[in-house]
């Protein structure tokens, strides 16, 4: 008697289901609807057998109520019990109980889900249609979070001098500010808010600006700090669309520091004269390190009347790359300027407010780089080559 071949008697009887057909796994992303008016960040992960499903996860990151800052989350596993999915969990910050109640439909490539959320003791009405499914991949791709955190920047060029960014375990993150307090910079507000990102990661992206001079030692010290899984340089400030290059020498002393008083005077008086005016304050933040220099000229709106037109521009001052000593690269942040009745009294009271609206330039800021490269003996950064040009 012969005996037949698994594959002859596969052919011969069929192979069992389950050999036929591996589960796939396919995500629902930007699933809206799910707790009403309440903002949320969601997305389903089905596992199908066929087209059946078999089971499913679904991951909710959501405001605790319409238009609070905070955000909580919850995963709850669904087990499907006919067309619905249900499940139930609790919230991972507050700790509320959740129950998820959905009616899932599929019309050719569109799904829609509707149903009940639980949370807490309210029950909120969910409803989301027309929704595509994707692959793992797909959603891999979608979902994908940019690396914005570099330890080691060949140049100040994506990433800018004076901010920093510090990513910390969320356990960690209360200690990690208190010390901070010490260490005069400026935290930014929303980089320490919890974000979706961040309950999902369990870590946060801390961002600070400071004093460019001061900031590799921060991260060397930063690193020492229990929780910080990275930190680094990232963008956020000034980038180099105005900006020019110039020898260093000149204004560090021989221990390599920063010589602030030759410095600022030689880009007021380069300010100045690009202006046509009279050279003002100079004033340096502590904090961040920015410049900032006022001038004034005569201003023409009403002639006769002898008005003043005062102009503050900043810059945030650096070295070209970590470390570097032998050049500095000012770049130009906005300039702005309003009208003022500096006379003998009795004198006008004039308002800069336009409405909401952005106030323009001066007249001349277009030119501002370039003079202030050539008063410099400076180089002007070129966008179109992405180089440095005299």
């Amino acid at each position: 008697m012969r005996v037949l071949s698994v594959a002859v008697l596969m052919l011969a009887f069929g192979a069992p289901q389950a050999m036929a057909q591996a589960p796939t796994v396919r995500y629902f992303n930007g699933v809206y609807g799910l707790l009403g008016d309440i903002e949320t960040d969601a997305f389903l992960k089905e596992t199908r057998q066929g087209n059946k499903v078999v089971s499913a996860e679904l991951d909710v990151c959501h405001a605790p109520s319409p238009g609070s800052r905070l955000r909580d989350r919850f995963v709850v596993t669904l087990k499907p019990q006919g067309n619905r999915l249900v499940g139930s969990g609790q919230t991972q910050e507050s700790k509320r109980p959740v129950t998820v109640d959905l009616k899932r439909s599929a019309t050719g490539n569109s799904y829609s889900f509707e149903g009940t959320v639980k949370l807490g003791d309210r029950i909120l009405t969910a409803s989301s249609e027309d929704l595509a499914d994707m692959s793992a991949k797909e959603f891999e791709e979608q979902t994908a979070v940019e690396e914005t955190i570099v330890e080691n920047p060949a140049e100040f060029r994506e990433v800018t001098p004076g901010t920093l960014g510090f990513r910390v375990s969320r356990t960690a993150l209360a200690d990690f500010l208190k010390a901070l307090r010490t260490e005069n910079v400026k935290v930014q507000g929303y980089s320490i808010a919890p974000s979706c990102e961040a309950l999902r990661r369990s870590t946060v992206d801390v961002q600070v600006d400071l004093d460019p001079e001061r900031a590799a030692e921060l991260i060397s010290k930063a690193k020492t700090l229990p929780g910080v899984v990275q930190a680094g340089w990232t963008g956020g400030g000034l980038d180099l669309a105005r900006a020019i290059r110039i020898p260093a020498g000149a204004f560090r002393d021989s221990a390599g520091k920063l010589d602030r008083k030759t410095l600022g005077d030689a880009i007021a008086a380069a300010v100045a004269k690009a202006f046509s005016a009279q050279p003002g304050p100079v004033e340096w933040d502590d904090v961040t390190g920015e410049l900032a220099v006022t001038v004034s000229r005569p201003d023409n709106t009403v002639p006769g009347l002898d008005l003043t037109e005062t102009i503050g521009v900043s810059f945030v001052i650096s070295g070209e790359k970590p470390g570097a000593k032998d050049t500095l690269v000012i770049r130009i942040g906005q300039a702005e300027s309003e009208i003022g009745d500096d006379g003998p009294g009795p004198r006008l009271t004039i308002a800069s407010n336009q409405g909401g609206e952005e106030s323009p330039e001066p007249a001349g800021s277009d030119k501002l780089h370039n003079a202030l490269a050539r008063e410099m003996k400076g180089e002007v950064w070129d966008a179109e080559k992405e180089g440095w040009a005299n």
